[in-house]
């Protein structure tokens, strides 16, 4: 299904909306010095509003570079779904001299258990002097975060994700590149077994892209023999996204019992090409998709809810189709933009 790609008048406005956001955002930033690990650099206004300090080199230099530059700056962004970035502030809140306000964005973790949950709660504890404030993706995430690791209510802030599709060809796919194919990847707290069971015996065709490495391989030698689904390991992101321009449907499978949110930026990108997409009732999916309005929610750890979602979303009429398309569509790329993602952060 093909959609028209033209800016309608609301989003027109919503567009200007944003740009006078950032004109504000500029002025309000421009005495400020801000440093940050997150890796936006892509976004030309927030290159205007931060100095990126990038994971390079060992993990013992990074290290040694953001202690010394960090009371330089009047702020600093960490990256939360890196390791090194909360050891650092582990280490930096036990420094008297340190007086930098930081911000963790992008909170994205999932409560581990014995030693490992005792070393996640005292980092964040030791750097707890220093966080004004953690960015969850969810509102969900607020209360779970607070009860699991003790982290004030008022320092956290939900900033949902955004699609991340700067840079990459985002038209509308060719008629070569159009398919009868529903597609799915990726590895981070998947459930593909659910989804493939559902999926064998279906008259579809169920794409999957991985990256390559034994869990894809432990996962393909599972699943082998099942004739409509067919793996991918050689795909770059570049491909993978024209994949998703080109597929029917989206399908995203999550584990049960998350603590975080996860696929955030694959369902979001997915949204964007106006695909209808249907992923597992999660802390993640809740945050962008409104089931029945701009995609599909599903029952976690049922196969038959999945089967019965797929072929009802493939049988519904097809003015039915268009509709949730274009609001996904909306969604992603007015709601859930890169941009107004940076906006929310800063």
């Amino acid at each position: 299904m093909q959609l028209d790609t033209s800016m309608s008048g609301e989003q027109a406005d919503a567009s200007r909306r944003q740009a006078l956001r950032v004109d504000s955002l500029l002025h309000r930033c421009r005495n400020l010095r801000i440093l940050s690990t997150l890796p936006y650099t892509k976004i030309e206004f927030w290159n205007d509003c931060v100095t990126t300090h990038p994971l390079q080199g060992s993990r013992l230099s990074y290290l040694w570079r953001l202690i010394t530059q960090a009371p330089k700056y009047d702020l600093v962004f960490l990256t939360g779904g890196e390791r090194i970035d909360l050891i650092y502030l582990a280490f930096a809140g036990l420094m008297p001299w340190m007086k930098t306000s930081h911000v963790i964005a992008d909170a994205h973790w999932q409560k581990a258990h014995g030693l490992l949950y005792a070393l996640q709660y005292l980092l964040l504890r030791m750097g707890r002097r220093l966080t004004a404030q953690v960015q969850p993706h969810s509102d969900e995430e607020i209360e779970i975060y607070h009860r699991i690791y003790g982290i004030p209510i008022d320092r956290l802030r939900a900033v949902p994700w955004g699609s991340t599709l700067t840079g990459y060809d985002v038209s509308p796919a060719s008629r070569e590149e159009r398919g009868d194919y529903l597609l799915t990847g990726g590895l981070s707290f998947r459930d593909y077994e659910t989804l493939f069971k559902a999926i064998s015996g279906m008259e579809v065709q169920l794409q999957v892209g991985l990256p390559s490495g034994a869990q894809a391989d432990a996962l393909m030698k599972r699943w082998k023999h099942t004739s409509n689904i067919h793996f991918y390991t050689d795909w770059s992101n570049a491909q993978f996204i024209r994949k998703m321009a080109g597929c029917r449907m989206f399908v995203i499978p999550i584990v049960a019992g998350l603590t975080r949110s996860t696929a955030d930026q694959t369902l979001v990108n997915a949204m964007h090409f106006g695909k209808i997409v249907i992923a597992t009732d999660s802390i993640g999916p809740r945050i962008y998709i409104r089931h029945g309005i701009n995609g599909f929610l599903v029952p976690a750890e049922s196969a038959q809810a999945w089967r019965e979602a797929i072929r009802d979303a493939l049988t519904m009429p097809v003015e039915v189709q268009r509709v949730i398309c274009e609001r996904a569509a909306y969604s992603a790329q007015v709601e859930f933009n890169e941009s107004l993602r940076m906006i929310r952060t800063l």
